[in-house]
């Protein structure tokens, strides 16, 4: 794949992740206190976790054609710990 048209579709991911925390956010300040520091913990995880995979992003920016596919398959393994990270805080947090 085209590496600008990875990064477009690597931004599009990461603008349906932050929408979903955003919404997990409103969910865990409907809940009780233990329940929140859980919740707190998993937001934490999830937000170390996107920070990782803007960083391989800004990489593959810069990087040229033989080295961003090494940072694509990188990235592709960040967002791969990303989604399973989305799917345990989806069922924690959003039922």
């Amino acid at each position: 794949m085209d590496p600008k048209d990875y990064m477009a579709k690597a931004k599009q991911q990461m603008d349906a992740w932050s929408a979903e925390m955003s919404k997990m956010q409103g969910q865990m300040m409907k809940a009780g206190k233990d329940a929140q520091d859980q919740m707190m913990q998993q937001m934490e995880a999830l937000n170390a976790q996107r920070k990782q995979v803007e960083a391989q992003m800004e990489e593959m920016g810069k990087a040229n054609v033989d080295a961003a596919r090494k940072v694509q398959a990188d990235m592709e393994q960040a967002w791969a710990e990303m989604e399973k990270q989305m799917a345990e805080a989806r069922k924690k947090m959003m039922g």
